[in-house]
């Protein structure tokens, strides 16, 4: 008998306090520019700066400084003085880390592809890393945030490298 009272206990205790230990999942889409970096920016015929579109899903404890990101994102860049484009397609699995209550770090691996818009290229899927901040900025309902990224992607005979900096909307 003495068992069973405090498993009960112990059960109620734990309903008691779910509302506090859920976890907050989330929906995010966002866009912004993207920035080439190293190599791909520095050729005489380099890329300019283009756009990101990200959509993701987010997994997050309340009580618990760290959480979980997938997201898949497009990006796109135009070849400087050239009728020619160069798309990114990426697939990430990240971490993130609060820091203060609004402000957080963000990283994590991910797959990318990549192919430029010349006939007759040929896609590359490539394994890279990403590392970035970010600031919450919470409303009623539905949170926004804005985001600045590093990702790196080695390829043959050197790495692509890019910053894209979003602005995205969290539900």
């Amino acid at each position: 008998m003495r068992l069973l009272s405090r498993v009960t206990l112990a059960v109620g205790a734990l309903l008691f306090a779910a509302p506090s230990l859920h976890a907050q999942l989330s929906f995010s889409l966002a866009a912004g520019a993207s920035l080439p970096m190293g190599d791909a920016a520095e050729d005489p015929n380099g890329l300019k700066m283009g756009y990101n579109a990200t959509v993701g899903l987010g997994f997050k404890p309340l009580l618990v400084p760290v959480g979980l990101r997938v997201e898949g994102m497009f990006n796109s860049f135009e070849v400087d003085g050239a009728d020619v484009s160069q798309r990114v397609l990426g697939l990430t699995g990240n971490a993130t880390y609060t820091i203060l209550p609004q402000l957080y770090a963000i990283g994590g691996i991910g797959m990318y592809n990549s192919k430029a818009s010349v006939a007759g290229s040929e896609s590359s899927t490539d394994f890279g890393f990403n590392i970035g901040a970010g600031v919450n900025i919470p409303l009623t309902g539905f949170g926004t945030y804005v985001e600045a990224r590093y990702h790196h992607i080695p390829v043959e005979g050197g790495s692509f490298q890019f910053v894209p900096i979003t602005f995205g909307i969290k539900f």
